[in-house]
């Protein structure tokens, strides 16, 4: 009994110079820094199954922006990419370009791919990423007008060959590390472009979120934002815990 009352007693001093000082206790301790990685252009049969089993593997939650024939194509992938618990973004239907098509067309675009991933997932996203980063101002106002949030955009400040140009493992991993600030969001692919790069450049995930982690970097998911953020580019989104 003596020995259970000293352990209070001696746990009850701790909170209580923890609180003193100012500093904070083992289960509060301060949060990491947050990244957010995303990935466009999915689902594929081709990559999007090997993204998901090595963010599964590392513990991560991610954002994937995906595109409407695509969904509708792999209906399975978009249900386990919401199963695992990422955030799933709209992408337009068929990565056209916005401010070449009339504003019908934008408007089918947004529309039809909200209605194809809610149709699989039983939600429609509230997350807007233009194909290229290029909206308009019609398809910026339409998509507020239906209760989305975008254009999401991305870090870019450094300038470094993206994954969709092939830059192989090691450039891809230089890319995002290069970009890596707290609160950036990463632009990534798993679908089009990308997989014309050879098989060994998708090396690059596992050993860049172990490469994040060692910079102390923790991983979150895109949420709307009210107000532009100009670390990634005037995106309408934040990176928050998943």
């Amino acid at each position: 009994m003596k020995s259970k009352i000293a352990a209070v007693a001696l746990a009850a001093a701790s909170l209580c110079l923890a609180l003193l000082v100012g500093g904070p206790t083992a289960a509060n301790a301060a949060d990491k820094p947050l990244i957010g990685l995303t990935f466009d252009d999915g689902p594929s049969v081709q990559r999007t199954a090997f993204v998901l089993d090595v963010l599964k593997q590392k513990g991560v939650k991610a954002t994937f922006f995906l595109q409407g024939n695509h969904a509708q194509q792999y209906p399975d992938l978009v249900r386990r990419i919401k199963a695992e618990g990422h955030v799933i973004g709209n992408h337009s239907w068929d990565h056209a370009n916005f401010p070449e098509l009339s504003q019908t067309r934008q408007r089918q675009e947004v529309d039809r791919t909200n209605a194809a991933i809610s149709a699989i997932t039983g939600t429609a996203p509230k997350l807007m990423r233009f194909p290229f980063g290029n909206s308009t101002s019609y398809s910026l106002n339409y998509i507020r007008s239906i209760g989305m949030s975008g254009g999401i955009q991305w870090r870019w400040h450094v300038g470094q060959p993206g994954d969709f140009e092939c830059p192989g493992a090691a450039g891809v991993q230089k890319y995002v590390l290069d970009e890596a600030a707290p609160g950036a969001i990463i632009l990534l692919h798993d679908g089009n472009d990308v997989l014309s790069c050879p098989a060994s450049q998708w090396n690059y995930l596992a050993r860049t979120i172990d490469a994040l982690r060692a910079r102390g970097y923790d991983f979150g998911v895109v949420a709307p934002s009210a107000t532009a953020d100009p670390l990634n580019e005037g995106s309408y989104g934040v990176v928050v815990k998943p």
